[in-house]
């Protein structure tokens, strides 16, 4: 999935960077963010003992879980400040296993609409690909103070 990206504004990245400071489930699985540009992000997690299923591999729900946030920050990338978005779908095939190490995720922001918008996801370990999702997002509008 190569694609040029475009650069943030320093304003955007440091919106960004504020909200992933802000996420608790950013901070509790210990992502990792090297990379955010307009309608993409790159997002790191290092595999740890209690992320594994009884089988030894790292848990499917770990991974999507990994996927739908680089997906998100994508997207919150072209969204203006104040808009909420929320995943309406995610469809993601596991295609490999992963027992130790750090996967990455890389998401592409594939359609943004003004009510859904869909997005690409692939994680990889290495050249090996781990899984691929696609995830769909619906707009929304904050709701009004009383």
């Amino acid at each position: 999935m190569m694609r040029l990206v475009k650069s943030l504004s320093a304003e955007m990245e440091a919106s960004l960077r504020n909200r992933l400071a802000n996420n608790p489930v950013i901070h509790f699985f210990g992502i990792q963010v090297p990379e955010l540009a307009e309608g993409f992000s790159r997002f790191t997690l290092d595999v740890r003992r209690d992320f594994l299923n009884s089988q030894s591999f790292l848990q499917g729900g770990i991974i999507a879980s990994l996927a739908d946030e680089a997906v998100a920050y994508a997207l919150f990338s072209l969204v203006p400040e104040g808009e909420m978005i929320s995943t309406v779908e995610m469809k993601i095939n596991f295609l490999a296993p992963v027992q130790e190490g750090t996967i990455e995720a890389r998401a592409h922001i594939t359609k943004r609409g003004r009510t859904i918008s869909l997005g690409e996801v692939e994680v990889t370990q290495g050249d090996r690909l781990i899984a691929k999702g696609l995830c769909t997002y619906i707009h929304l509008t904050p709701p009004q103070a009383a």
